[in-house]
């Protein structure tokens, strides 16, 4: 086996593996009548987890649209709904919401957001959903590569019957 060989300045000293927090976490959710129950269960999911940052993807009103067929409220009328309870959470965890899709103002395939939010922030990546979008996104041709980089985290809200997909993948999912 071959090694790499790479060059670090001098008194680097490796990081110790297993140690302090680690990796991101991504909600993608459109966010709407999320209530502070739902809000605070993932906060302590991203606390209980040790892990590093709790990125809150909002998804657009055309994202909604196609993927789920209904209308929701604009998408900054969404993210300021959002804004104010993290804020008053009094939470110690790095949240951030990511305003990717507020920029592009229009659909934005899912495969395009988990590669920006894969570019932008560091490994582990988690993914947390409901149900319902866990089961899109099975339905989906890019599942399979994203699923075996990902682990996802999905809440159990609809009570609906997994993909076949994400049956075969049970091992790199769990149900909360």
């Amino acid at each position: 086996m071959a090694r790499d060989n790479i060059q670090v300045p001098y008194g680097y000293e490796m990081p110790k593996s297993g140690q302090g927090e680690r990796g991101s976490l991504w909600i993608y959710d459109s966010f709407e009548g999320y209530t502070m129950p739902r809000l605070e269960k993932v906060l302590r999911l991203t606390e209980e987890r040790s892990i590093a940052r709790a990125i809150f993807y909002p998804l657009h009103e055309e994202t909604v649209r196609r993927m789920d067929r209904h209308s929701v409220a604009p998408y900054y009328a969404r993210t300021d709904a959002l804004r104010g309870p993290l804020e008053d959470s009094g939470t110690d965890v790095d949240w951030t919401i990511e305003a990717f899709e507020g920029k592009r103002k229009k659909y934005t395939p899912i495969d395009t957001a988990l590669r920006f939010l894969e570019e932008k922030y560091e490994k582990p990546h988690f993914v947390y959903m409901t149900d319902f979008m866990a089961n899109l996104f099975a339905g989906y041709d890019s599942f399979g590569p994203w699923i075996k980089k990902v682990r996802l985290f999905i809440a159990a809200e609809t009570g609906l019957q997994p993909h076949p997909k994400l049956e075969a993948y049970g091992n790199r999912w769990e149900r909360l």
